[in-house]
């Protein structure tokens, strides 16, 4: 190549990329700025290991099946918070990042319409629901280094295994031996992110077979450390999806025998492969099929598949070994998602179109070439302009779809009438709106199309106390309970909306209930606070003392506040304890840097249990302050008058509760 072509080749290089990277922020600037949506907020919030604190950067590794796509999350909320914005723009570059790697790819392949496949993977309207999503940074993430693996395999198969095929620079085994390093980091890479990228190493001798008409022993050899890592995280991944993804998840796993699984799998083919053609009425979430495994008709799928295949082989010699290898790569990338092994995702969907994120690309490689073939340049480039216009105005429009919870869920149940939770997602959304009214429309439609969702019983009765209307949700949380009696989500609402009635004895059994299913900081405090409003102080002390012992938690301030409070004032001897008191106190004033006059007045009661009335006085002094210069009224005409009691040398004690309802 003389230096004329070469720098026009670069120049066509740096051209189709920029068209590439800017087609693709086109199509999904509808997600931007964007919302968090479906479980975006999990995996960027409390619910993310890092970010609650329960693993550490360097403890993560290898504890789940997506630990890199963790870490991510964790370094992007470090630096966007909570401004959705950075995680799509994030996303939205990863995307095509990998278009552009997947041009080279297709380019190192020898693949006519190496360019238009890539384009219309970064268009193409079945990426949106992984791009549009922040908590499917898995995807984005492990296909760039998936595709870059099998980049560097091949420049080291050409170098190593083949150096007839390749150039002289290519001999350079030095060079070689980088690229297979290269290639194994990116696989690791990829597979920390997200473990379906398993299917690389198959992929890897299927493309030797298509190139070559043959696997030899030498392919198997170089391809085993693969192999290797491939069993070794796949293993990992059962394991965790059976012993900890599975066992936390409120939705039981549908019982599927194998012949259900394999006529399954069939309906999954064609079902993903007409998204790939055809791109329409795509939704979150699809109506789950019914499969009789008894029948001959459940399995036609798979005789068909079959047929296809076969058809693939007997017209090897033209096209045929191309659509095999094709639709080869395709089937082999979405094994994982085929549903034969039990996962936490089947108790969602059976299908979803982030579940063929990457094998779609194999598709597209097919139909782009197919296009590619064509002898009439003219008709080569209409053909193309079209399809890429038209994949970019469903990306788009699809896009759209994903830029609000809202307009994702009515979107959602516009397209599958029978998503209960769909329904009752919108309702949540409706209410936190404050539109009551059609969140309750659309909790009813939710628990009329599956009378046993307890969430949508239990949000329906949640907003109707939020309007005050008492009775009617009380019969809500009872049907709610009656599905779930297990669920604590329901026993605490229920006992809030009794307790605003006044009837503590039956919150404070429904807090207990609670606090044995979801023994957490919140419900502690609830109860202890609700045993102390009732009367029994000594409940109050333990439930709080609990509390504070699952901190570390952002409400310790008012625990260590609320201990301190019931161990200097309480009317029960037997239970004051002044030293205690103080101890609590001087914490709770120490967290919130002596500027909270409430809880330095608590502080003051404590010095005066412990008879250090000059401490005592000289600390409800301050809170007066505090109070006074923060407006608060109240607070400081409650310590005006402790401030008398404390300059006489005596100590602050409540009234014992002359009446109970226990």
């Amino acid at each position: 190549m003389n230096s004329e072509s070469e720098g026009n080749h670069r120049c066509a290089l740096v051209a189709g990329s920029l068209v590439i990277v800017l087609l693709t922020f086109a199509v999904y600037r509808p997600v931007l700025p964007g919302s968090f949506v479906m479980d975006d907020a999990w995996w960027t919030g409390n619910f993310n290991p890092l970010i609650n604190g329960a693993m550490t950067p360097y403890n993560l590794w290898f504890r789940m099946d997506f630990t890199l796509a963790a870490f991510g999350w964790w370094v992007e909320h470090l630096v966007f918070g909570s401004n959705p914005a950075g995680y799509h723009i994030v996303n939205i570059a990863l995307q095509a990042i990998s278009a552009l790697l997947f041009w080279r790819l297709l380019a190192r392949l020898k693949i006519p319409g190496a360019w238009l496949a890539a384009a219309l993977f970064a268009v193409h309207p079945v990426c949106v629901n992984s791009v549009a999503r922040i908590s499917e940074l898995k995807n984005t993430l492990s296909l760039p280094f998936f595709i870059l693996s099998f980049i560097g395999y091949l420049h080291y198969e050409a170098a190593v295994l083949y150096p007839a095929e390749s150039d002289a620079d290519s001999h350079r085994h030095g060079k070689a031996t980088l690229w297979y390093v290269v290639s194994l980091v990116a696989f690791v890479l990829a597979l920390l992110a997200k473990t379906t990228a398993v299917m690389l190493p198959v992929l890897l001798l299927l493309c030797v077979a298509w190139q070559r008409r043959r696997i030899t022993g030498k392919d198997i050899l170089h391809t085993l450390p693969f192999f290797v890592l491939s069993i070794a995280f796949g293993l990992m991944s059962i394991w965790f999806q059976k012993n900890q993804a599975l066992p936390t998840t409120e939705l039981p796993l549908p019982p599927a025998s194998f012949p259900q699984r394999l006529a399954g799998a069939g309906d999954c083919f064609w079902f993903y492969l007409g998204k790939v053609l055809l791109p329409f009425n795509l939704s979150a979430q699809y109506p789950r099929w019914t499969i009789d495994p008894h029948t001959l008709t459940a399995f036609l799928p798979d005789i068909l598949a079959c047929v296809l295949f076969i058809l693939c082989l007997y017209f090897r010699r033209s096209w045929g070994r191309h659509a095999f290898f094709g639709l080869g790569c395709f089937v082999v990338m979405l094994f994982p998602s085929l549903g034969f092994f039990d996962a936490q995702f089947l108790t969602m969907w059976q299908v979803s179109d982030h579940l063929q994120y990457p094998a779609l690309a194999a598709i597209v490689a097919l139909v782009a070439s197919a296009i590619a073939a064509l002898p009439n340049p003219v008709a080569l480039r209409s053909v193309a302009a079209v399809l890429l216009l038209g994949s970019s105005v469903l990306c788009f429009q699809r896009a759209e779809a994903f830029s609000t919870p809202e307009k994702l869920l009515t979107d959602t149940v516009a397209k599958n009438p029978s998503a209960p939770d769909a329904y009752n997602q919108l309702g949540v959304t409706l209410a936190e709106k404050g539109d009551y009214a059609g969140a309750m429309d659309q909790f009813r439609l939710a628990v009329k199309n599956d009378p046993g969702n307890c969430d949508a019983w239990m949000d329906l009765g949640h907003a109707l106390a939020l309007q005050g209307k008492f009775a009617d949700a009380e019969t809500q949380y009872l049907q709610a309970l009656k599905i779930k009696p297990t669920a604590p989500q329901i026993h605490k609402l229920y006992a809030d909306l009794l307790k605003r009635q006044g009837r503590n004895a039956e919150a404070l059994y429904h807090l207990r209930m609670a606090v044995i299913f979801e023994p957490d900081v919140t419900t502690y405090m609830d109860l202890g606070s609700l045993e102390y409003a009732t009367g029994d102080s000594r409940q109050a002390v333990k439930h709080f003392q609990r509390a504070l012992a699952l901190g570390p938690d952002p409400n310790d301030a008012m625990i260590l506040n609320n201990l301190a409070w019931i161990l200097a004032t309480c009317p029960d001897n037997s239970i004051r304890n002044g030293s205690e008191a103080v101890q609590y106190g001087e914490k709770a004033c120490q967290m919130t840097g002596f500027k909270q006059p409430g809880i330095v007045g608590t502080l003051a009661a404590a010095y005066a249990e412990a008879g250090r009335f000059p401490e005592a006085v000289t600390t409800v002094e301050t809170a007066i302050k505090l109070a006074t210069a923060s407006g608060n009224r109240q607070i400081a005409a409650a310590n005006q008058q402790l401030l008398l009691l404390y300059r006489l040398g005596k100590p602050y004690h409540e009234k014992p509760i002359a009446s109970q309802d226990r």
